[in-house]
């Protein structure tokens, strides 16, 4: 079995590999971090697979920044991590606006993929970012 602090930093370095595919849209690396059938759920978007939903993000949004605010471990459920971020993005070429995020995912039980993750933040301020989009993910 291994020890939390492994675990700890096995899930730290897959955050940071997450990061860093949303900024650069590399759906690739990306989907390296999931399993293959992870499901995502977002406030505006309900679940979908991974790949529907990212590649839908990589296409709808531009100028993707994260700033890392807070890494978080599960103390109840253990095989949990979750990160709080500002996001900061242009939906469908409007201006860029920042909102504040946190995503939350299920890891195997080896700590080594995502096996889901829920997206959760306010949906008020950019509410009308999504509302006549030019596609969505399927």
């Amino acid at each position: 079995m291994k020890s939390k602090t492994l675990c700890i930093g096995e899930s730290e370095q897959l955050c940071y590999q997450y990061i860093a595919a949303v900024e650069q849209g590399d759906l690739d690396a990306l989907l390296a971090l999931f399993t293959p059938n992870a499901l995502v759920s977002s406030p505006i978007f309900g679940a979908c697979s991974v790949k529907s939903f990212y590649a839908y993000i990589f296409r709808s949004i531009s100028n993707r920044t994260m700033v890392l605010r807070n890494i978080l471990y599960g103390g109840l459920k253990t095989n949990q991590v979750a990160i709080y971020l500002s996001y900061t993005r242009s939906v469908e070429g409007r201006d860029p606006a920042t909102i504040d995020v946190v995503d939350l995912f299920d890891l195997t039980d080896d700590f080594s993929a995502f096996s889901s993750v829920k997206i959760i933040y306010d949906t008020a301020p950019i509410h009308g970012d999504f509302v006549h989009p030019k596609s969505t993910p399927q």
